[in-house]
């Protein structure tokens, strides 16, 4: 449960200064790492406290609720809260600029269904069929994603494979290398361990951009309360310039960063965690920037995909805004 943190700012003015953060630990927040460890948010007077959730959707419970400043999320969550008449949260500062899901499959099933990462990516994802596939939590972006990915090759998510909850990278991992799952994806460095131990096998690399549709793409960018950003924009705008600092660090230093994170992310596998600090630098927007046109593909893919059902605004001020980051 995450403890509430202070009410925004007063009338007089004063900026809060103590934030919560509401993430599951992912190498894609690197960034929000360092500026933590390198005492970026610090020099900015700001105290950031991270809280650990399983999925994306605890993410937005945890910011509509107050329980958290920010929270990483995709589009399609601001989409649904706003077509549920809910405008309370935007999009303050940009995360990645495509999708970095990585699906990998275990060894024997994938020598069984005889396909490779570098067979078609046609044959990839018809190789699901029949299989049991983890995901974190239903309606999150392992599920969506998956259920799309499943419909482009003409497979029923109900009725081709069986989709199976299991919550974070860790459950996911354990599953696949015990059997009780065939595949799985999520953003590295998990599937990359998989790969690396020798029972698992990656079949699309995310953060390579190999799907061509979910590439110059608004993946996960951080999201605040409206309200709060208003209240408190001197603190917003500082947030998102340690975040830019620290993302600079990450693209120049990733040797360095990948041995700073590895308590971040509970691994003591350095090769995986450089290897994926590496793979994401390309999809890091560089000042958390978001362009009006990504934004437009990004909600029409969405709507063309599935994953929203309704059209959604693209308008600045809508679902995102460049107010707080510098741009």
């Amino acid at each position: 449960m995450i403890a509430a943190s202070a009410c925004g700012g007063d009338a007089g003015g004063e900026q809060q200064k103590k934030i919560t953060i509401a993430s599951a630990p992912n190498v894609f927040l690197s960034a929000l790492y360092v500026a933590q460890d390198d005492g970026m948010f610090a020099e900015e007077g700001l105290t950031v406290e991270i809280v650990e959730v399983e999925s994306g959707n605890d993410s937005v419970a945890a910011l509509a609720s107050g329980q958290a400043q920010y929270a990483d999320v995709g589009f399609e969550d601001l989409a649904e809260l706003s077509q549920a008449g809910d405008d309370s949260v935007i999009m303050a500062h940009d995360i990645l600029n495509r999708v970095t899901l990585t699906l990998v499959m275990r060894k024997e099933v994938a020598e069984r269904k005889n396909v490779t990462a570098a067979s078609p990516l046609k044959d990839r994802l018809s190789a699901l069929k029949g299989l049991k596939i983890g995901i974190t939590s239903p309606g999150s972006p392992t599920d969506t994603y998956m259920r799309y990915y499943l419909a482009s090759v003409g497979l029923d998510p109900e009725r081709d494979v069986e989709i199976v909850p299991l919550g974070g990278g860790s459950a996911l991992l354990a599953a696949l290398e015990k059997g009780q799952i065939d595949a799985y994806h999520l953003s590295p460095p998990t599937p990359y361990v998989a790969a690396e131990k020798g029972f698992g096998v990656v079949l699309i690399d995310g953060p390579k951009g190999e799907v061509p549709e979910l590439d110059k793409f608004d993946y996960t960018a951080w999201a605040t309360s409206r309200q709060w950003a208003e209240d408190n924009a001197g603190t917003a705008t500082a947030f998102s310039r340690a975040l830019a600092q620290a993302t600079t660090k990450v693209k120049q230093q990733p040797d360095a960063v990948a041995t700073q994170i590895m308590d971040d992310l509970g691994s003591s596998d350095k090769a995986t965690v450089l290897r994926t600090v590496k793979a994401m630098s390309s999809a890091l927007s560089d000042k958390g920037c978001f362009d009006a046109a990504v934004v437009q593909r990004t909600l029409d893919v969405m709507l063309r995909l599935k994953i929203l059902e309704d059209k959604a605004d693209a308008a600045e001020g809508r679902l995102w805004t460049n107010k707080y980051n510098g741009c």
